[in-house]
């Protein structure tokens, strides 16, 4: 999947503003070379940016992190596809 630097930004725009994850949006530039590694190592990547243990943390919310992440990678494959 191709994602380019504006789609990295909404969505890491868009955990800001929908979860409180912000600390990753300073730095877009390094997230864009993750979405070839999937959903769940690139919310893993925003929590770790948020200082957090994607090991130890709530398992509850970093499911709904990598459910958000996954919805919009989704998007972009349909994207790609059409």
């Amino acid at each position: 999947m191709n994602a380019n630097l504006t789609d990295v930004h909404w969505l890491l725009n868009d955990l800001c503003s929908n979860g409180g994850y912000c600390d990753a949006s300073r730095n877009p530039e390094r997230f864009v070379s993750l979405v070839a590694d999937g959903p769940e190592k690139f919310a893993d990547a925003v929590l770790v940016a948020e200082g957090l243990d994607p090991e130890t943390m709530d398992k509850r919310q970093r499911r709904a992190l990598v459910s958000f992440v996954t919805e919009r990678f989704e998007l972009w494959a349909e994207r790609e596809r059409a």
